[in-house]
């Protein structure tokens, strides 16, 4: 997944000039949110487009029995919610922040006006829905197919290689996961993740840094097992609409 500095920058927006892009960037909208303040809950209305300015956001759903099935964390700079340019849909998750976090908004209506003077777009949205749709059946298969210490550590790796920061010794996160949160990952209680987290760190795959921020090994993430196409491409900054 591509980090953007700025929505305008956002490949539906690549047919426009500087120019124009200006012009959109007075349609965002900035909203600010605490940690653990809801963003919007699964089956609302979906209505609007976010880019992460700065914090953590949590994506989750609840299962029938009221479990919380936790689809990934979003740092600055990653787009979520695009799926509101298809039709009059509702939330297929939740969002919450996970930090206290700052956002990069334009709604609906302000979207079907450019996609109605650009057929290009149309298509570029339908690749990026399909990328999206391929890395949540990975995650789930991971859960399904896989034990729990292979499907922890495929979902390290793919954080790692999310939201990761190179250091001697492999990347580390860049936020902070308790085992409640790894298990919610994938799907296993927290005595489980504590003793497949044991085995993973006796095996030299991760290890604790001194700030708490876990660290995935280089030697595993060249391995077949840690593979993930999507890997970001530059490095984050804030949207230059914030510096108005």
């Amino acid at each position: 997944m591509a980090y953007l500095n700025c929505m305008a920058d956002m490949w539906l927006f690549n047919s426009l000039n500087e120019a124009e892009k200006d012009d959109i960037r007075k349609l965002f909208r900035r909203p600010e949110y605490l940690k653990d303040e809801c963003l919007f809950n699964e089956g609302e209305p979906a209505n609007s487009v976010f880019i992460v300015a700065k914090g953590r956001i949590k994506l989750f759903k609840t299962s029938e029995f009221g479990k919380e099935i936790v689809l990934g964390y979003l740092t600055a700079n990653q787009l979520f919610g695009e799926e509101v340019l298809f039709d009059d849909s509702l939330r297929s998750f939740a969002a919450v922040a996970a930090e206290d976090t700052r956002l990069c908004a334009c709604y609906k209506s302000d979207f079907e006006g450019l996609l109605a003077t650009n057929s290009q777009l149309s298509l570029k949205v339908i690749k990026t829905m399909g990328d999206k749709l391929r890395r949540i059946t990975e995650q789930l298969a991971d859960v399904a197919i896989y034990d729990t210490r292979i499907s922890l550590s495929r979902t390290l790796a793919r954080l790692a290689t999310e939201h990761g920061q190179e250091t001697l010794d492999g990347m580390k996160l860049n936020f902070r996961l308790t085992h409640d949160d790894l298990g919610a990952l994938v799907g296993a209680s927290r005595v489980m993740i504590t003793n497949v987290m044991r085995s993973l760190k006796l095996a030299g795959i991760v290890k604790d840094d001194i700030d708490h921020r876990l660290v995935i090994s280089k030697w595993f993430l060249k391995e077949p097992l840690a593979e993930d196409p999507f890997s970001p491409v530059g490095s984050p900054a804030n949207c230059e609409c914030f510096q108005r």
